[in-house]
């Protein structure tokens, strides 16, 4: 009993969704609205609404059309556009009893309100799980979110100084009142119900909500053994619902004092409250209050042997009982159709989110096979740059090494030119001077008429024998350091060149006089200038303005 009542109080509040007539007129305007509105915001908006009014009659309708306020939320990728149009998916799913795809929205809703730092956002999140759980009868759960939920407007109470959130804190007292009851935690559910009596009280609320926590607290302490305590709420909330003409919670209150003077044993007043209560939901057309009303009906008939009154209630209940099957399996048929799409829906969008991410992965593939062909041949392209680099150092340095060997080798050659030249002058000198003291010895041999004539002869003889073998040896050897192919040339050249022949194209090569020559050699200059002119003729120079020393100072 207690549990319906609060279902209601979520239905009517929570998801905003009154019980009205459907106005076509007015659904057909939301819907033109809907398609022509400018902006995203503004389409969300109006598809809301409209699966709001839907809600009653259509509910593949207004699932559809909370489906398309989700796709455009999702596109325009708007967090506020998005939260609004899960909770009113959430609340869709919830009305048409499929509680787990409606827990899904609503903790969407609650993540995205959670980053957004919207704390109201995540409380109401919090409000519509716990009825979730409510009816699902997981009541330590339902009562965890109803508390959270509890303290952020608990909190936002104190810091209004006015139009503080009493709405919202009433359901939550309500909910907690029958979470708690279900706990077997009769004293705080007590407290729950009271806290929210008195403040619809002082708030002036609405006399429909305050009649249902009066009614439910009644309930409490005729379920506690207290009916003393339960008659003053539930004969209360009678009379508000009276007054605000709820044919709905009138039968439920009829009802419900049938049950406190069952406890009293005032089975006729209990029966008349019974009677009463099914005319209304007769009247209304509630078939779970007519259930309840005509079971209880059954009972007491049976109790007091009246036959034909309990086998009219309990035919009466039957019936109902069967139209309630039929629309349970209805209800049931259209939840597994909804399912379905739903599943069918989450299938295709795995589908396409895999196929995205396939194409992700295959464009990041791509790239990274190409960040990778470069990295490849910029490391190819670096390392050819780099040997190449380093061949050119090593060619440079090679280059260098050779010129400076170039330079060494020259200075070397110049240096043994120097020493060759410089021994070739100090062999012409010092001929010169043997030459000389020979001449000197000879003329003073001639007209001297001592007895050491001898002796002067032997040592004029030893000065010549040295002059014609130590001199000629010395330059050999200097001259092959110098031009160590030059005999080699002239031996390509004419290969029957004498000894002496060689000789000469050697002093010539070093551009020495005929009179040079014959100091080195002991000749007469005369007798050079013979073989120079024979040399020639080997040469084929003859009939050649080319002339002898340029010729081989050439080779």
């Amino acid at each position: 009993m207690t549990f319906r009542i609060a279902m209601l109080i979520v239905a009517l509040v929570i998801f905003d969704c009154q019980l009205q007539a459907q106005d076509t007129t007015k659904i057909d305007s939301l819907r033109y609205i809907a398609l022509m509105a400018p902006g995203d915001s503004a389409r969300v908006h109006e598809y809301v609404e409209l699966s709001k009014m839907l809600m009653i009659s259509d509910v593949q309708q207004a699932l559809q059309v909370a489906q398309q306020a989700m796709d455009i939320a999702e596109k325009a990728a708007d967090q506020k556009l998005l939260a609004h149009a899960c909770l009113n998916l959430g609340n869709v799913y919830f009305t048409n009893g499929l509680l787990e795809l409606s827990t899904q929205y609503f903790l969407r809703y609650i993540e995205i309100n959670s980053r957004l730092g919207n704390e109201k956002g995540v409380a109401y999140g919090r409000i519509n799980l716990g009825a979730v759980y409510l009816q699902l009868e997981q009541y330590q759960q339902s009562r965890t979110y109803f508390e959270k939920a509890l303290i952020f407007f608990e909190h936002l109470a104190d810091s209004m100084q006015s139009a503080s959130p009493h709405n919202e804190m009433l359901i939550i007292y309500n909910n907690l009142g029958i979470a708690c009851q279900n706990l077997q935690e009769p004293e705080l559910a007590k407290n729950y119900y009271e806290k929210g009596i008195l403040m619809a009280r002082q708030a002036g609320s609405d006399p429909e909500v305050l009649g249902i926590l009066l009614n439910n607290l009644g309930a409490l302490f005729i379920a506690q053994g207290h009916s003393d305590k339960s008659y003053e709420y539930l004969i209360e909330s009678f009379r508000l619902r009276q007054s605000a003409n709820d044919l709905v919670g009138m039968g439920q209150s009829h009802r419900t004092l049938a049950e406190y003077y069952m406890t009293i044993n005032d089975e006729r007043t209990a029966i008349d409250h019974l009677n009463e209560g099914y005319r209304l939901a007769v009247q209304v057309g509630n078939m779970s209050l007519l259930t309840e009303v005509a079971i209880k009906l059954f009972e007491v008939y049976q109790r007091q042997s009246n036959a034909d009154s309990a086998l009219k209630y309990y035919m009466a209940y039957s019936d109902v009982n069967e139209k309630l099957n039929r629309a349970e399996a209805a209800n049931a048929l259209t939840q597994y159709e909804i399912t379905s799409k739903y599943e069918e829906s989450r299938r295709l969008m795995r589908l396409k989110q895999q196929r995205k991410e396939q194409r992700y992965l295959f464009i990041g593939f791509i790239l990274l096979l190409v960040l990778a062909i470069i990295s490849l041949l910029y490391f190819l392209s670096h390392s050819r740059n780099k040997r190449l680099r380093l061949e050119a150092e090593n060619i440079q340095l090679n280059a260098q090494k050779m010129e400076l060997e170039k330079n060494n080798l020259e200075k070397e050659l110049e240096i043994k030119k120097k020493e060759l030249t410089t021994n070739v002058m100090y062999q012409i000198q010092k001929n010169e001077l043997i030459y000389e003291i020979v001449q000197k010895l000879q003329k003073q041999m001639a007209t001297s008429q001592r007895p050491d004539q001898r002796w002067l002869l032997q040592t004029i003889r030893d000065l010549e024998r040295t002059h014609d073998t130590s001199v000629w040896q010395e330059f050999e050897v200097r001259f092959e350091q110098v031009h160590n192919d030059f005999y080699q040339k002239l031996n390509e050249i004419d290969a029957s060149l004498t000894p002496n022949e060689r000789r000469l194209c050697a002093f010539l090569k070093l551009n020495m006089s005929s009179k040079e020559i014959s100091l080195i050699t002991g000749q007469s200059p005369r007798t050079i200038d013979v073989a120079r002119t024979r040399l020639r003729k080997k040469l084929n120079l003859t009939n050649s303005d080319t002339g002898l020393v340029e010729y081989l100072a050439a080779l």
